[in-house]
């Protein structure tokens, strides 16, 4: 499965939770073959390559984080969202959660760090310390991104946050099932980052081992 598939699987689920506390669940294929409410899947293409370059990035290598030059691609897609429903109600409900779930994210909303876990920050190994109180807490942010280790969903998958956006885009529901499904259609697209490494370090000047020539 391609990152950009995986970055929007890690962001929903378990987070479209209904009122009812049905867990709407994500998956990856275009049209549902089991139980319905769920929200399925599909690359609808995009750009694609945008531009390539050679850079240096930091890896953790033997316990050490050392820089390792590296091909950097940069790629543009665009994913559907199918919210499969059987209501109107759910139709509402889902689509709702699914755009204030990318708003926190877009927003460093402390549940969508990556060492956030059922109220435990793994980062310090201790309870999330959001408080409500202070000047990042009343915004839902990590007080201390730095030393708590804070570490948003769009860094771990190294999407471009100001490129990212996702509209309803129209309804397609089936009316050849009964009950008709409800079928609504999300567009999600965004800019990220590709690596592929090469090692060493960057070097202005071409030279040659005498040895092998």
């Amino acid at each position: 499965m391609i990152k950009p598939l995986r970055a929007i699987i890690q962001m929903l689920q378990g987070k479209i939770i209904l009122n009812d506390d049905r867990d709407v669940r994500i998956i990856k294929r275009e049209y549902p073959i089991d139980r319905t409410p769920c929200i399925t899947m599909d690359d609808s293409g995009g750009t694609g390559l945008i531009q390539k370059h050679i850079t240096n990035k930091d890896y953790l290598i033997d316990g050490e984080v050392k820089s390792q030059q590296v091909i950097r691609e940069q790629r543009q897609i665009t994913i559907n969202l199918n919210v499969w429903c059987d209501d109107e109600d759910d139709r509402d409900e889902i689509t709702d959660k699914i755009l204030t779930t990318f708003y926190e994210i877009q927003s460093d909303y402390y549940t969508h760090c990556t060492n956030y876990n059922d109220g435990e920050c793994t980062g310090i190994g201790d309870d999330c310390q959001v408080d409500a109180g202070s000047f990042r807490g009343v915004k839902g942010q990590c007080p201390k991104p730095h030393e708590y280790g804070y570490r948003n969903l769009f860094t771990a998958f190294d999407i471009i946050r100001s490129s990212f956006d996702a509209e309803p885009t129209y309804i397609l529901d089936d009316t050849t099932t009964q009950p008709p499904k409800r079928r609504s259609i999300i567009k999600v697209s965004f800019m990220y980052y590709t690596y592929h490494k090469i090692g060493g370090a960057i070097t202005n000047n071409i030279t040659f081992d005498e040895e092998v020539l």
